[in-house]
């Protein structure tokens, strides 16, 4: 078995091309990917039930995996064109039963690599408001959000954020 498999799940929906656009962004040729290491990755770092509870967040199973295609295709909020260090961020929130799953995704847009590639994912109990996922997003000393495109206020995929 290879190290690092990725499985492809599907292309952007138009409402999410055109969000990246109107920021200077391209998924045209874009597909969305999954990977083994984001898999290994994120029940490695958001799997254990007791750290994460001190996180006052819930667990990553293997089934939350399954989720990703619905998250990607109807989130309740995502951020378009975050910058951590050198890299190009989506963020997806989505809200499940007791759950809010925060998904992340990294932007590839090389000759080599065309992806929106699986990059880290953790969930917190109940529901994540768009105000509280744009705190959490830029909670972090490397992130800029000066160019940011948020979309799917109210739960509805290319609405604007209030």
């Amino acid at each position: 078995m290879s190290l690092f498999e990725k499985t492809t799940i599907g292309k952007p929906k138009v409402w999410l091309i055109e969000a990246a656009a109107a920021i200077g962004l391209d998924f045209s040729n874009l597909t969305h990917e999954i990977t083994s290491y984001f898999k290994n990755h994120s029940i490695k770092r958001h799997g254990d039930s007791k750290i994460e509870k001190a996180r006052g967040q819930l667990p990553v199973t293997l089934a939350d995996f399954d989720k990703i295609p619905n998250i990607v295709k109807s989130p309740d909020c995502v951020i378009i064109g975050i910058k951590r260090k050198n890299e190009i961020l989506i963020a997806y929130s989505k809200k499940f039963e007791e759950e809010t799953i925060i998904y992340y995704e990294e932007i590839l847009n090389s000759h080599k690599n065309k992806a929106l590639r699986s990059k880290t994912m953790y969930k917190k109990m109940g529901n994540v408001h768009n105000d509280t996922f744009l705190k959490i997003v830029e909670n972090n000393a490397h992130t800029d959000i000066t160019n940011i495109k948020v979309v799917g206020a109210g739960g509805y995929p290319g609405g604007e954020a209030e």
